[in-house]
């Protein structure tokens, strides 16, 4: 019988880790990790940022942001789409892809968003998880959102010595995810 693995993911601006995760919550085993980055540097990490400092039209503001998440969406489905076929060729079947989001009331009026200095870094922490959640889809993958909220259990926190660096909070909260995700797949 094959192994299940998950990918968990955390979103950043222009960037995100993944991990794929293998076993169970008692006995995780972190198969990959790491940082990819979500853009080619042709187009602004910060796109409500830019469209707000630079004053684009709507129009243009509009597409500078599609344009960016759909880039953002390409590398990530890119990125997932070898972690997947890595994890394939090693006996696994991959049950999705785990991303761990935020929590955000972001207003429609993107006029709204463009004056107010905290929603702009709100709208493009959901730019880049949506682009996360395209990617796992055009990758054909299930992503499933779950909350940053999420425990981190206390194996996933010790994993770090075993792998060495880096292993940091993004780490864990992937890892996690992706075993939520599992312990889901497997019943």
């Amino acid at each position: 019988m094959a192994r299940t693995t998950a990918i968990g993911c955390r979103a950043h601006s222009g960037w995100a880790v993944i991990v794929a995760v293998a076993g169970t919550l008692a006995a995780p085993v972190v198969l990959e990790r790491k940082r990819i980055e979500l853009l080619d540097g042709s187009l602004p990490v910060q796109p409500y940022h830019a469209a707000a400092e630079s004053g684009l039209s709507r129009a243009e503001t509009t597409g500078l942001i599609t344009r960016v998440e759909d880039l953002a969406a390409t590398a990530a489905a890119e990125a997932f789409g070898e972690m997947a076929a890595e994890v394939r060729a090693n006996g696994s079947t991959v049950a999705g892809v785990a991303i761990v989001v935020n929590d955000r009331r972001l207003p429609h009026d993107l006029d709204q968003i463009l004056r107010s200095h905290p929603l702009l870094y709100a709208a493009e922490g959901d730019l880049y998880e949506d682009a996360l959640v395209e990617g796992a889809v055009r990758a054909g993958l299930h992503p499933q959102r779950l909350a940053a909220s999420l425990s981190i259990p206390s194996n996933v926190n010790t994993l770090g010595r075993s792998l060495g660096p880096p292993w940091q909070k993004d780490h864990k909260m992937a890892a996690s995810g992706a075993l939520s995700l599992l312990a889901t797949a497997q019943g």
